[in-house]
This record gives C-alpha cells, structure tokens and sequence, in this order.
C-alpha cells in the first residue's frame, strides 16, 4: 500500500512538474494572433530621380511580396524541400517528429531537424534560432497556434518572406535580387530553385564560398521537385544544365556615396534612426544617375591628369597603411551639379574613396574660392550703378594691413592698366578687383554673397573679393545659381519625397526661392560671365571644344593651392574644386584653368545636347549700346575699337565718344538709327 501511495505521489509530482511547465510556457509565449499586427523590418530604398535604385538601408534586407506575385515553382520547391506534408499536417509532422528524434537520440546531437514551415515560421518571427529544448516545445505550440488562426496560403506567403538566405537578405524577394540582380518573377526555375536551397544552410551553400556546393544543392532541389511531381523530366534536364551566374558583389562601386551619405544624413534629421531600423521607406532623390556615375568617374579621371601633368604622388602608389581619414596624402577633388531652377542636386562628389574618408568636401571643406568669388564683386558694383563699360585700375597695391604689407599681385604677374569692369573680370585682374572692392566696400562684397547664397562667415577686409574666406563648393554653386536663375535664390534639394512601407508620402520637397537681385543686374552679370568663355580665363573650354552658351569663373588661390572652376548654361550649373584636404601648393601655374576647367569641360560636354545651344532670356529692361573700348562712351563711326555692351536701361552712356568724336548728348532713337547703320 505504501509503495502504490508512493508510485502515485511521484506521478503525481511528475504529472504537476509538466503541466507547470506547460502553464509557464503558455504564458511565456506571445498571442500568435499578434501577427496581423507584426511589422517586420524592412529595406529603406534610395532612388534617383528616374526612380532607379541606387541604395538601400537595412538591418534585415526583405522586400515583402504577396504570395499570388510569387512565381508557383518558387512555393513548390520550398513545399517539396523544407516541408513536404505541407497541406496535409496541422502544423507539427508527428512521423516525421519521431523519426528524427530516433536518429538524434542514436548519434546522440542534433543531426537532423523535423521542423516544418510552420515551426520554421515561428521560430523567426518568435524565438531565437539556438536550438535547446524549450525553445523547441514553444516553438511547436507556436505553430499549433498558428495553423488555427492562418489559412496555408496566408502561412506560406509568411514564410517566403520572412525565412533567412543569407548575407543579410530576408525573404525570396531580397535574395532573388541579391543574387542574381532579377525581380522574383523574372527568375528561372533552375535560378529558384537555388535560391530555395539556400534556405538550408546559406553560410555552407553560398556560391561565394562554394559555388560547387552550390550547384549540387540547386540539383538536389531540383530533383527533388521532380520527385514530388511538380516539374517533368524534361524541365528538369533543361534546368540542371542551365549554368548560374550570380552577381559579384566584391567589384561593384557604390554609386555617388557622399551624395548617399548627405540623403541618409537628412533622412536621420527627418525621421531619427527610423529609417534605419524599422526601415520600409522609398527615398526619391534628386540625384540623375548617369550624371553621377560620370561625375564620380571624371573626378578620377581629372585628378590622376593632375598627378601626372605636376609629378604629384599617385593615389594608387600609397599604401592603404599610410592613409588615415584625417591625414590624406593625395590630392582631392569636388564636384556638385545643380539645376539653377530647382534647386535639385543632380550629382555631388565629395573626395576620392569614401572607404579612406567619410569627410564630404562638396558639403563641408570651407576653402578659399580665390578669383571665383569675383562674381559676388561684380555684382555689388553692377547693383549699386556700375556698368560693364566703366573703367577700373589694374595697377599695383601696396597696402598696410595688421601691421604686414598687403600687395596682391595678377596670376601672369603684370598690370594691364585701365580696363573695363568686363574685361578686368574676364581676365581675372587683382588690381582692379581689390580696387573696385574698395570702390564698392567690403561690407558691401559680403553682403550680396550673403545674400546670393554663401553662408559661411567672411570676413570683410580690403581681400575679400579675391576669395579669401573659407566656402564649400555647395554654397558656390548655390551662389552662381542666383545668376543663372536671373536673380533668384534657390535652396538647394537632395530628396524629393519620401513614402512609408504603406505608400503614403510621408516627407516632400518644395523649391524654395526667393528673388534677391533684378533678372535686370543678373543678366548683365550673365553676360560678363560669359566672356570669361569667350575671352578670358575659360577660353580652354572653347579650345577643348565646348562651344555652347555658358557663363563661369576660375579661382586659384596663393601659391598654386586650390583650384576652381564654376559655369553654367540656362539650365546647369556646376562647381569643380580641386586641391588637397590641407594648405598645400599643387605645383608651379596649376590654376584653375588648369586643374578644374578640364573637369568641367569634359562633364558637361557629356550631358549638354550640343545641337540645342539655350540663351540665357533677356529682360525687358536691358538695352545693348556700341561703344567706345577706349572713353567707354557711346561709339562713333571714327572709333578704332567698338563693342557691343549691355546695360540697364536708364543707365547707358547718353553721350558720343568725346575721344573720336565731340561728344554731344544722343536722344535713344538716333543713337539706335546710327548704331544700326554703322556697326
């Protein structure tokens, strides 16, 4: 009697113990019927402005698709490897539960596994993958539940979504593209069928560390769909002869990744980590593709032009042990490429290898501009009564400045006397621009920057128009896109829109402008601009065969330290900056006509239609003038030199050339009469 009370207490106990333990796991396990609100982690994907992919963003690399788009041979191969009794068991295969307990407990370890898609399912999305043994009870409740709530369609579906294939891809979708650069229903079934071997074990079957393993877990799925009656003989000899190429992932350069990194630093701004970690967003840029590839490719091709011509130590010629990110050796380059209208930032490169440094030049390198701050002088003078035909000194200057000698001197160092504003602009004359600065006040020159879009402090000394505070190449191009766009400032944009997991536009850009000169004062400036092309310090863009519309100015700075070149056309305009990522002298006469202007050159030769030449629209407040090169007064038929000179109305010389001429005052249809007759 004892013995049966004792026999019934330790079943009794025994029996208690299991169901506490089931009670526990109960408890512990979470509602399946959470799933209609699970929210997987999903790809932020980056767009150009053509909608092309050209990033992505990730923890868990998954593009979630409906199980009705996913190709039948793609499920069935899942069915036929990882689950034949699919349709048939109620979430768990008994048989097959206690065959592979048999096998384990003779080899004692874990040989094989009985999980089904089921199991597998919520053990991903539930549990972790450390195999132990509750984690295995709770994983088989999981898909009891599972089963009761979902039809097997709907788990299916899950499963090829959710299910791990390697190198951070999540789901059939991800890995399809991840592998063979293919939609899901543009793979082959021999491709799928490779994709589904995967599943397995991805680190053993990946084609990047075993591609013959690879191969012969393709043909064991494929045979095993043809065992189970999915597939004939015929589909699978055709199949198991199809050669695979996947993509090679070690050679492929990321497109524009300092543009990259300035959209993922806005989209941080905008959404926090978010974007990031949950993921599921589409990010639309501003960014054209083609133009970046080339940009990105250009920036290369002109700065190894740069060590060749000047002897410089080539990139590739030093040891990756010798680079650090705030030491770079080599010579750096910068380029962004805006539309004047928009504001869009079509391309931007911001250095050389972005894996050697993260630091954006195009963004953040505040480096003197040199002579292509000259604009902003011009400007000021133009918009405070100056015209292109008045006179200023290119003479020597010899100044006391903080108790040092200031004297700047011209680039071919001589003095060209009295000279035109257009022509000392042009030309890039010193003299006359430190001379006009003093004329116009430096506060003055800061102001219209200012104004025009730099945001950088300058200071306002007697040096200030020859570009010797600190920008970046944005605020540059910012800066001249007022000119192109007649007067209006624009902000510059990265992302156009950006839409959640859902489809709903969550962000979007507007252009933002406001208008800070006349279209009158602008389009002078235009036009002074554009005879730095046709006969000043850009005449090498016409050499090298650019002969389209446009308007720019270099800018070298002392001793031969930074070069710059920014242009534009009515619809373009773009900034090159070349030098190194500290103060130091590239080599003797290497200018910005020299270093950046080929660059530009050769870029926008590239995207220009050079059948559509744009002309910058007049406004209806500018008149055209002949006049005298020498008095800068109205010509007369007796002048050696005339030129045809714009101004704004009101402010054209109203007398002839008191030089060749007596210099008697005009009334404007007479002098439209006489400069129609004779020039």
């Amino acid at each position: 009697m004892i013995r049966r009370l004792l026999i019934c207490s330790v079943l009794f106990f025994i029996l208690g113990g299991l169901a506490g333990i089931n009670v526990w796991i109960l408890n512990d396990i979470p509602g399946v019927e959470s799933i209609e609100y699970y929210e997987p982690l999903l790809t932020t994907r980056i767009y150009d402005r053509n909608n092309e992919l050209i990033d992505e963003v990730y923890q868990q690399r998954r593009i979630p698709l409906r199980l009705d788009s996913i190709p039948d041979y793609i499920s069935n191969a899942a069915i036929a490897v990882e689950d034949k009794e699919f349709y048939n068991h109620p979430g768990i295969n008994l048989r097959r539960m206690a065959k592979v307990i048999w096998v384990n407990l003779i080899r004692r370890s874990f040989v094989q596994g009985a999980s089904t898609i089921t199991q597998q399912l919520s053990r991903n999305i539930f549990l972790h993958l450390k195999k132990k043994m509750i984690r295995k009870i709770k994983e088989i409740y999981l898909a009891l539940l599972i089963e009761r709530h979902y039809s097997k369609d709907k788990i299916l579906e899950m499963y090829l979504n959710e299910i791990y294939i390697g190198y951070g891809n999540y789901g059939i979708g991800a890995a399809s593209e991840y592998y063979f650069d293919k939609e899901l229903d543009s793979v082959s079934l021999s491709e799928a069928a490779a994709l589904i071997g995967l599943i397995a074990s991805p680190g053993r079957y990946s084609p990047y560390n075993s591609y013959e393993k690879f191969i012969k877990r393709r043909n064991f799925v494929l045979k095993e769909l043809n065992r189970e009656g999915y597939i004939g003989v015929e589909d699978l000899d055709s199949a198991l002869s199809e050669s695979l190429s996947v993509v090679d992932h070690s050679s492929k350069n990321k497109i524009g990744p300092y543009y990259i990194n300035e959209v993922k630093k806005q989209m941080n701004s905008i959404f926090g980590s978010a974007y990031r970690t949950w993921g599921g967003y589409k990010v639309y840029t501003t960014m054209d593709k083609n133009m970046q590839i080339l940009a990105d490719s250009l920036t290369e091709w002109g700065l190894s032009r740069v060590e060749k011509h000047w002897h410089l130590t080539p990139k590739d010629s030093i040891p990756d042990s010798l680079i650090h990110s705030e030491n770079i050796p080599y010579i750096q380059g910068a380029i962004v490429v805006m539309e004047p209208k928009t504001g869009y930032v079509l391309s931007l490169v911001g250095g050389r290898d972005f894996k050697h440094s993260l630091f954006n030049r195009a963004t953040q390198a505040k480096r003197q501009a040199g002579s292509a701050f000259k604009p902003f002088l011009y400007t000021a003078a133009i918009d405070n009564g100056f015209s292109p035909s008045d006179f200023v000194f290119d003479l020597p200057i010899v100044k006391e400045v903080a108790g040092q000698t200031y004297a700047p001197g011209n680039y071919d160092s001589t003095f060209m006397g009295k000279i035109t504003l257009r022509k000392a602009l042009s030309k890039s004359r010193n003299g006359a621009a430190v001379r006009l600065g003093q004329e116009v006040g430096p506060f003055t020159v800061v102001d219209y920057a200012h104004q025009m879009g730099i945001e950088s402090y300058l200071d306002p000394v007697i040096s200030i128009p020859l570009g010797t505070s600190g920008v970046t190449p944005l605020e540059m191009v910012r800066g001249y896109a007022t000119l192109a766009n007649l007067g209006e400032k624009i902000e510059p944009i990265f992302i156009k829109k950006v839409e959640d997991r859902y489809g709903n536009i969550v962000y979007e850009s507007r252009v933002v402008n406001k208008r800070v000169l006349s279209k009158g004062i602008s389009y002078i400036m235009v036009s002074m601009l554009q005879s730095v092309f046709d006969e000043g310090t850009a005449y090498g863009a016409r050499r090298q065969g650019f002969k389209l519309t446009a308007a720019g100015k270099t800018g070298t700075t002392d001793n031969f330290t930074d070069g710059w070149f920014i242009g534009f056309t009515p619809d373009l305009v773009v900034g090159v900056w070349v030098g190194y990522d500290y103060p130091k002298r590239i080599g003797n006469h290497a200018s910005g006509a020299g270093i950046a202007l080929p660059i530009w050159t050769k870029f926008m030769k590239a995207v220009v239609d050079s059948t559509k030449d744009c002309q910058f629209p007049e406004p209806d407040n500018i008149v055209f003038r002949y006049v005298c090169t020498e008095s800068g007064q109205l010509a007369t038929p007796q002048c050696p030199k005339v030129k045809r000179e714009v101004f704004i109305r009101g402010n054209e010389p109203k007398r002839r050339c008191s030089l060749h001429g007596k210099g008697e005052e005009t009334k404007e249809k007479s002098i439209e009469m006489i400069d129609k007759f004779h020039f």
